[in-house]
Protein backbone atom coordinates (compact mmCIF):
# COMPACT_ATOMS: atom_id res chain seq x y z
CA UNK A 1 0.00 0.00 0.00
CA UNK A 2 2.96 2.37 1.16
CA UNK A 3 4.83 1.38 -2.51
CA UNK A 4 0.79 2.42 -4.12
CA UNK A 5 0.72 5.65 -2.80
CA UNK A 6 4.32 6.77 -3.02
CA UNK A 7 3.75 5.88 -6.87
CA UNK A 8 1.03 8.03 -7.14
CA UNK A 9 2.58 11.07 -5.43
CA UNK A 10 5.32 10.79 -7.92
CA UNK A 11 3.10 11.05 -10.65
CA UNK A 12 0.83 14.09 -8.74
CA UNK A 13 4.44 15.63 -8.70
CA UNK A 14 5.46 15.14 -12.11
CA UNK A 15 1.45 16.35 -13.24
CA UNK A 16 1.81 19.47 -10.69
CA UNK A 17 5.52 20.63 -12.02
CA UNK A 18 4.26 20.43 -15.71
CA UNK A 19 6.52 18.01 -17.04
CA UNK A 20 9.13 18.64 -14.67
CA UNK A 21 9.66 15.07 -14.55
CA UNK A 22 10.84 15.13 -18.45
CA UNK A 23 13.42 17.90 -17.58
CA UNK A 24 17.22 17.15 -18.10
CA UNK A 25 19.50 18.31 -15.47
CA UNK A 26 22.26 20.91 -16.17
CA UNK A 27 25.72 19.37 -16.33
CA UNK A 28 28.60 21.20 -15.26
CA UNK A 29 32.43 21.60 -17.36
CA UNK A 30 33.72 19.38 -14.36
CA UNK A 31 31.01 16.75 -14.87
CA UNK A 32 31.18 16.41 -18.57
CA UNK A 33 35.53 16.28 -18.12
CA UNK A 34 34.78 13.74 -15.71
CA UNK A 35 32.47 11.91 -17.43
CA UNK A 36 34.23 12.27 -21.62
CA UNK A 37 37.62 12.80 -20.48
CA UNK A 38 39.95 9.81 -23.20
CA UNK A 39 40.97 6.87 -21.37
CA UNK A 40 44.63 7.76 -20.69
CA UNK A 41 43.52 11.13 -18.64
CA UNK A 42 43.18 11.52 -15.27
CA UNK A 43 39.60 11.34 -13.83
CA UNK A 44 41.16 14.39 -11.83
CA UNK A 45 42.69 16.65 -14.52
CA UNK A 46 40.26 19.69 -14.82
CA UNK A 47 41.59 20.33 -18.05
CA UNK A 48 41.68 16.68 -19.45
CA UNK A 49 41.58 15.94 -22.99
CA UNK A 50 38.08 14.59 -23.91
CA UNK A 51 37.10 11.58 -26.75
CA UNK A 52 36.24 13.02 -29.87
CA UNK A 53 34.36 9.90 -30.81
CA UNK A 54 31.98 10.02 -27.87
CA UNK A 55 31.25 13.57 -28.19
CA UNK A 56 29.97 13.13 -31.99
CA UNK A 57 27.92 9.95 -30.58
CA UNK A 58 25.73 12.85 -28.71
CA UNK A 59 25.72 14.97 -31.19
CA UNK A 60 24.01 12.14 -33.17
CA UNK A 61 21.73 11.53 -30.06
CA UNK A 62 20.73 15.29 -29.49
CA UNK A 63 18.22 15.47 -32.10
CA UNK A 64 19.46 19.29 -32.69
CA UNK A 65 19.72 19.91 -36.47
CA UNK A 66 22.94 22.64 -35.98
CA UNK A 67 24.76 19.76 -33.92
CA UNK A 68 23.83 17.13 -36.25
CA UNK A 69 24.66 18.87 -39.24
CA UNK A 70 28.40 19.06 -38.83
CA UNK A 71 28.62 15.04 -38.55
CA UNK A 72 29.73 12.99 -41.67
CA UNK A 73 26.08 11.43 -42.77
CA UNK A 74 27.51 7.72 -41.69
CA UNK A 75 28.24 9.21 -37.90
CA UNK A 76 24.72 10.62 -37.93
CA UNK A 77 23.23 7.63 -38.89
CA UNK A 78 20.71 4.68 -36.57
CA UNK A 79 23.60 2.19 -36.90
CA UNK A 80 25.90 4.35 -36.11
CA UNK A 81 23.76 5.57 -32.94
CA UNK A 82 23.31 2.22 -31.75
CA UNK A 83 26.79 1.26 -32.62
CA UNK A 84 28.29 4.48 -30.28
CA UNK A 85 25.77 4.21 -27.49
CA UNK A 86 27.22 1.60 -25.40
CA UNK A 87 29.98 3.23 -25.02
CA UNK A 88 28.93 6.10 -23.08
CA UNK A 89 26.21 4.22 -21.27
CA UNK A 90 29.20 2.47 -20.02
CA UNK A 91 30.88 5.42 -19.04
CA UNK A 92 27.58 6.58 -17.07
CA UNK A 93 27.50 3.23 -15.27
CA UNK A 94 30.78 3.94 -14.08
CA UNK A 95 31.41 5.43 -11.04
CA UNK A 96 34.47 7.08 -11.36
CA UNK A 97 33.43 9.24 -14.40
CA UNK A 98 30.06 9.40 -13.35
CA UNK A 99 29.93 9.93 -9.63
CA UNK A 100 26.81 12.22 -9.86
CA UNK A 101 24.70 9.88 -11.80
CA UNK A 102 23.86 11.53 -14.89
CA UNK A 103 21.32 9.77 -17.39
CA UNK A 104 22.00 9.76 -20.93
CA UNK A 105 19.41 11.60 -21.32
CA UNK A 106 20.85 14.63 -19.48
CA UNK A 107 24.42 14.62 -21.48
CA UNK A 108 22.88 14.28 -25.13
CA UNK A 109 20.39 17.15 -24.26
CA UNK A 110 21.54 19.78 -26.74
CA UNK A 111 22.66 22.46 -24.38
CA UNK A 112 25.32 19.62 -22.51
CA UNK A 113 26.12 18.63 -26.10
CA UNK A 114 27.20 22.04 -27.43
CA UNK A 115 29.07 22.60 -24.09
CA UNK A 116 31.10 19.25 -24.68
CA UNK A 117 31.94 20.57 -27.84
CA UNK A 118 33.56 23.42 -26.51
CA UNK A 119 35.52 21.67 -23.84
CA UNK A 120 36.65 19.63 -26.51
CA UNK A 121 38.29 22.67 -28.18
CA UNK A 122 39.44 24.08 -25.06
CA UNK A 123 41.64 20.77 -23.40
CA UNK A 124 43.28 19.83 -26.11
CA UNK A 125 46.58 18.78 -25.32
CA UNK A 126 49.74 21.24 -24.82
CA UNK A 127 52.63 20.20 -27.18
CA UNK A 128 55.31 18.87 -25.22
CA UNK A 129 58.55 20.68 -25.04
CA UNK A 130 61.91 19.69 -23.36
CA UNK A 131 64.03 16.64 -24.26
CA UNK A 132 62.91 13.43 -25.04
CA UNK A 133 64.15 10.46 -23.04
CA UNK A 134 67.02 8.36 -24.34
CA UNK A 135 66.04 5.13 -26.37
CA UNK A 136 68.04 3.64 -23.53
CA UNK A 137 66.31 4.99 -20.53
CA UNK A 138 64.52 2.44 -18.62
CA UNK A 139 60.41 3.11 -18.71
CA UNK A 140 59.10 5.36 -15.94
CA UNK A 141 57.57 2.40 -13.29
CA UNK A 142 53.80 3.26 -13.76
CA UNK A 143 54.43 2.28 -17.77
CA UNK A 144 55.42 -0.95 -16.53
CA UNK A 145 52.92 -3.72 -17.39
CA UNK A 146 51.40 -5.28 -14.44
CA UNK A 147 51.16 -8.73 -14.54
CA UNK A 148 47.91 -10.29 -14.80
CA UNK A 149 46.27 -10.69 -11.10
CA UNK A 150 49.54 -9.82 -9.77
CA UNK A 151 49.00 -9.92 -5.89
CA UNK A 152 48.13 -6.55 -4.15
CA UNK A 153 48.06 -5.63 -0.77
CA UNK A 154 45.16 -4.30 0.83
CA UNK A 155 44.75 -2.06 3.34
CA UNK A 156 40.77 -2.32 3.89
CA UNK A 157 38.05 -5.11 3.51
CA UNK A 158 36.62 -2.85 0.38
CA UNK A 159 39.49 -3.14 -1.30
CA UNK A 160 39.97 -6.70 -1.03
CA UNK A 161 36.55 -7.19 -2.21
CA UNK A 162 37.37 -4.55 -5.17
CA UNK A 163 40.54 -6.89 -5.73
CA UNK A 164 39.14 -10.16 -6.04
CA UNK A 165 36.03 -8.76 -8.15
CA UNK A 166 38.15 -7.16 -10.56
CA UNK A 167 40.24 -10.04 -11.10
CA UNK A 168 37.00 -12.51 -11.80
CA UNK A 169 35.86 -9.11 -13.79
CA UNK A 170 39.07 -9.60 -16.10
CA UNK A 171 38.55 -13.53 -16.68
CA UNK A 172 35.17 -12.71 -17.20
CA UNK A 173 36.20 -10.00 -20.08
CA UNK A 174 38.34 -13.19 -21.72
CA UNK A 175 35.36 -15.00 -22.14
CA UNK A 176 33.51 -12.17 -23.42
CA UNK A 177 35.94 -11.74 -26.01
CA UNK A 178 36.18 -15.18 -27.13
CA UNK A 179 31.94 -15.73 -27.03
CA UNK A 180 32.49 -12.28 -29.10
CA UNK A 181 34.54 -13.94 -31.55
CA UNK A 182 32.12 -17.38 -31.88
CA UNK A 183 29.63 -15.46 -33.29
CA UNK A 184 25.89 -15.63 -32.09
CA UNK A 185 22.72 -13.54 -32.39
CA UNK A 186 24.43 -11.11 -29.22
CA UNK A 187 28.17 -11.35 -31.36
CA UNK A 188 28.53 -7.10 -31.47
CA UNK A 189 27.22 -6.29 -28.05
CA UNK A 190 28.90 -8.71 -26.61
CA UNK A 191 32.63 -7.74 -28.23
CA UNK A 192 31.70 -4.37 -27.35
CA UNK A 193 31.69 -4.79 -23.79
CA UNK A 194 34.58 -7.13 -23.94
CA UNK A 195 36.62 -3.95 -25.03
CA UNK A 196 35.39 -1.75 -22.60
CA UNK A 197 35.66 -4.38 -19.84
CA UNK A 198 38.72 -4.82 -20.66
CA UNK A 199 39.59 -1.29 -20.31
CA UNK A 200 37.75 -1.21 -16.95
CA UNK A 201 40.47 -3.41 -15.58
CA UNK A 202 43.35 -1.65 -16.23
CA UNK A 203 42.11 1.35 -14.91
CA UNK A 204 40.19 -0.53 -12.08
CA UNK A 205 43.88 -1.90 -11.21
CA UNK A 206 45.16 1.83 -11.08
CA UNK A 207 42.58 2.60 -8.86
CA UNK A 208 43.14 0.19 -6.35
CA UNK A 209 46.87 0.98 -6.34
CA UNK A 210 46.18 4.53 -5.74
CA UNK A 211 43.44 3.57 -2.70
CA UNK A 212 46.06 1.36 -1.34
CA UNK A 213 48.09 5.16 -0.88
CA UNK A 214 45.33 6.74 0.68
CA UNK A 215 43.21 4.15 2.43
CA UNK A 216 40.31 5.78 1.76
CA UNK A 217 37.36 3.63 2.59
CA UNK A 218 34.65 5.31 1.17
CA UNK A 219 36.75 5.22 -1.80
CA UNK A 220 37.22 2.02 -1.81
CA UNK A 221 33.65 0.63 -1.46
CA UNK A 222 32.74 2.68 -4.75
CA UNK A 223 35.25 1.00 -6.16
CA UNK A 224 34.02 -2.17 -5.25
CA UNK A 225 30.66 -1.28 -5.96
CA UNK A 226 31.78 -0.21 -9.69
CA UNK A 227 33.51 -3.26 -10.31
CA UNK A 228 30.63 -5.46 -9.26
CA UNK A 229 28.37 -3.81 -11.53
CA UNK A 230 30.68 -4.24 -14.72
CA UNK A 231 31.04 -7.83 -13.52
CA UNK A 232 26.52 -8.42 -13.21
CA UNK A 233 26.72 -6.77 -16.34
CA UNK A 234 29.44 -8.99 -17.63
CA UNK A 235 27.44 -11.98 -16.57
CA UNK A 236 23.96 -11.72 -17.90
CA UNK A 237 25.57 -10.79 -21.72
CA UNK A 238 27.56 -14.19 -21.08
CA UNK A 239 24.31 -16.35 -20.00
CA UNK A 240 22.70 -14.40 -23.24
CA UNK A 241 25.26 -15.39 -25.14
CA UNK A 242 25.06 -18.91 -23.71
CA UNK A 243 21.45 -19.36 -24.23
CA UNK A 244 20.95 -19.16 -20.34
CA UNK A 245 19.06 -17.43 -18.44
CA UNK A 246 19.85 -14.24 -16.58
CA UNK A 247 21.70 -14.66 -13.22
CA UNK A 248 20.98 -12.96 -10.13
CA UNK A 249 22.47 -9.77 -9.62
CA UNK A 250 25.06 -10.08 -6.62
CA UNK A 251 24.08 -8.41 -3.42
CA UNK A 252 27.36 -6.94 -2.79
Amino acid sequence: MNGNRMGIAVVAACVLGLGACNRTRDVSDTELTTLLRVERASATDPKAPLDAGAINCLRAWSGDADLIKELQPASAGEAAKASCKPKIDGWLADATRNPDKLSFKDVSAPPAVRRAAVLLGEHQPTQLTGELPSKTAAPPAAMMPAPPHAPLATNSPALGTAVSTINELDDLCTRAKQQGAAGGPNAQTVTRYANYCQQSVLRLRSRVTALEASGDPKQAQALADNAQRLLDVGRRLEAQQSGGSNPPPSNQ
